[in-house]
């Protein structure tokens, strides 16, 4: 048996045209373009993700989709971004090619502002057929959230802890490089969701427009602070 070792191209006709049908691709994803993004997927698409799971067939993907650019967007608009660096594109003979990279995703909260949540790896399988392009496979894996910036553990452990509001505890716990942010009543889990780094003692969630400050005295936080849009809704007291 003779092994002949195929490498990636990141450069080349083939890889040009890859990396443009990548960009016109998630180009309608982050627009929700959805009648040009379902005439880029073959008929027997397949997406595989880690976190949801598969998706069998073209039919089922633009349900995702939908749902996706509907109720989802109104609270967590979000926008793919390609780290250019990491593509990779590998010729299949007979078929097409498989395209390799790394991308950030970020939430939208205007027109000029994004901010970075969560960062993951992917694999798309392109067939070249009745000479045009249609993606058939698409494997995307390795979701791990992503701030602006990454803290240091003993950092985040400074804000570990419970945070009494007026209304309701919240448990702060260090989870991974991130926070996590939990909502008590009654003792019960209600709520919860990440807290990305902005700034050593500023954090945002991965939907909404929503921040939280971390007020310390002597070393140790005191209290945490809620932003909306800007503007202070709630605060919490640290119990001690």
């Amino acid at each position: 048996m003779i092994c002949v070792k195929s490498l990636a191209q990141r450069s080349g006709e083939l890889y040009n045209t890859i990396s443009k049908l990548d960009s016109t691709f998630f180009k309608a994803l982050n627009d929700c373009d959805l009648k040009k993004y379902e005439s880029f997927l073959a008929f027997d698409y397949e997406f595989y993700h880690d976190k949801q799971g598969l998706t069998v067939s073209k039919g089922n993907e633009m349900k995702s989709m939908e749902l996706f650019c509907g109720e989802q967007r109104e609270r967590q608009q979000i926008k793919r971004i390609l780290i250019n660096e990491s593509l990779e594109v590998y010729p299949v003979t007979n078929y097409g090619a498989i395209e390799n990279g790394e991308h950030i995703f970020h939430l939208v909260i205007d027109d000029n502002i994004s901010k970075p949540i969560s960062k993951a790896k992917f694999t798309s399988i392109w067939r070249f057929d009745n000479n045009e392009w249609k993606l058939a496979r698409t494997i995307s894996y390795n979701h791990i959230p992503y701030g602006k910036i990454q803290l240091k553990d003993e950092i985040l452990g400074l804000y570990e802890g419970n945070y009494q509001s007026s209304d309701r505890m919240v448990n702060i716990k260090k989870e991974g490089k991130t926070l996590k942010m939990t909502d008590l009543v009654d003792k019960k889990e209600v709520w919860s969701a990440e807290m990305l780094a902005e700034t050593e003692d500023m954090f945002y969630l991965n939907q909404n427009n929503i921040q939280i400050q971390f007020i310390m005295e002597k070393g140790k936080a005191k209290k945490l602070v809620v932003y909306e849009n800007g503007n202070q809704i709630e605060e919490a007291i640290k119990s001690q």
